[in-house]
């Protein structure tokens, strides 16, 4: 296993490159909000089965959760709430039901939080995921698949909205600016939008 390396999974439409280029990347896979209705395609099932899965949520409960079953049959014991220990207000609910569901559940590290955008918090949770495994896993290989910006529709066919596409935007430049400053880290973007930034630590497949 290559500790160094670590699979992102976001909920795009390319998140079905990862059916080609994941398995062959060994180690721990961060899953970024809820994949129930991906979970019935047999190449997540077994994403979720061969790998060590974090489970990143957001605050929504009941809507950015695995289903309890999925939990205890891929063996995910944690989840990482996507706010910092004095927003926990925020997220009370999502922690009170993953604790109810016998899981762990983890607020994100203080030090990230030189690293929120303009006015704080951050564009998304996938963004998050990327920033944790960087600073707090300190992966030097990091693959991205299913993050599209909002460009094309999410990969169970639900729509993108308009407000997400401008967040898309934001989501974009937020993670330019950041990958641009971890020159000793390289990030592979499996993706279907026109994200290209052009950095040398950054490569695109389309």
């Amino acid at each position: 296993m290559d500790s160094d390396k670590i699979c992102i999974l976001c909920r795009g439409s390319s998140m079905k490159m990862a059916e080609k280029y994941f398995h062959d990347i060994h180690g721990d896979m961060i899953a970024v909000n809820e994949f129930n209705v991906e979970l019935k395609n047999k190449f997540v099932q077994d994403l979720f089965r061969e790998k060590n899965v974090i489970h990143m949520v957001s605050k929504d409960a009941g809507l950015s959760n695995l289903h309890p079953e999925y939990y205890k049959k891929y063996n995910i014991t944690e989840a990482i709430l996507n706010r910092f220990e004095d927003q926990s207000a925020h997220c009370r609910s999502m922690k009170s039901l993953l604790n109810n569901y016998g899981l762990k559940t983890k607020y994100l590290p203080d030090s990230m939080k030189n690293y929120q955008k303009t006015g704080g918090g951050f564009p998304t949770t996938g963004s998050i995921a990327i920033l944790y495994a960087t600073l707090i896993l300190s992966k030097k290989d990091i693959y991205i698949a299913g993050m599209d910006f909002y460009e094309t529709d999410y990969f169970n066919s639900t729509p993108s909205k308009d407000y997400q596409k401008e967040k898309g935007r934001l989501l974009k430049n937020f993670v330019i600016d950041f990958i641009k400053n971890q020159k000793d880290v390289n990030y592979t973007f499996y993706t279907e939008s026109n994200f290209n930034p052009d950095l040398e630590n950054v490569s695109v497949v389309k």
